[in-house]
């Protein structure tokens, strides 16, 4: 790469970081609709600038540098137990009646580490043991090395991403670790099952 495509590079890494703030300022604060476009619209920039900087694996590194921000950005928070994005709507109704109960500091925190277990390395897992059945079917099928192994980074990144939301979403911990728990069975079959 040359003083060009490094400095392209920098600038989709960049781009990546600023568009994830956005979509987390989005979501922290709803309402916003610029906020979601921008943010979709400089990830979609770092994307093809990752891209026209270094093919197919600039896109690759451009996904990971994002995503490991997102993890070190989320991890403080998580093990602190993760906090509503948003004023709950009957506390700002103040009634008394309506109140949510507060949870005992402990089970809070134990609740945040489980939650960030989930969606860090068992999601990670996931997307690492999904990559590797993809990057052996991609093989089984005489595409070249350097492609299902580029395809496989890109598929992991993105799978990571897709489970951690997911996984998120779901309110309920005991459902929430039982999908964890399927999606990795599912994932190591995938990735040690012979082709």
């Amino acid at each position: 790469m040359g003083t060009f495509e490094w400095t392209l590079f920098l600038l989709a890494a960049v781009a990546g970081l600023g568009g994830l703030y956005m979509l987390y300022a989005a979501w922290k604060r709803p309402g916003r609709p610029f906020h979601v476009l921008g943010g979709w619209g400089l990830l979609l920039a770092a994307v093809i600038a990752g891209c026209v900087a270094n093919a197919d694996r600039g896109l690759a590194q451009v996904s990971v540098i994002v995503m490991v921000a997102a993890c070190i950005y989320f991890a403080v928070p998580m093990m602190r137990g993760v906090a509503l994005p948003v004023a709950d709507a009957r506390q700002r109704a103040g009634a008394a009646e309506m109140a949510i109960p507060s949870r005992h500091p402990v089970l809070s925190g134990l609740a945040g580490v489980w939650t960030f277990l989930l969606t860090g390395p068992v999601a990670g897992g996931i997307a690492l043991f999904g990559a590797a059945g993809l990057f052996k079917l991609l093989r089984a099928v005489s595409v070249s090395v350097a492609t299902a192994g580029a395809s496989a980074i890109i598929a992991a990144v993105l799978i990571w991403a897709v489970v951690s939301v997911l996984l998120l979403i779901e309110p309920r911990a005991g459902r929430r670790s039982a999908f964890a728990g399927g999606a990795l069975v599912l994932s190591l079959v995938a990735a040690f099952m012979p082709l």
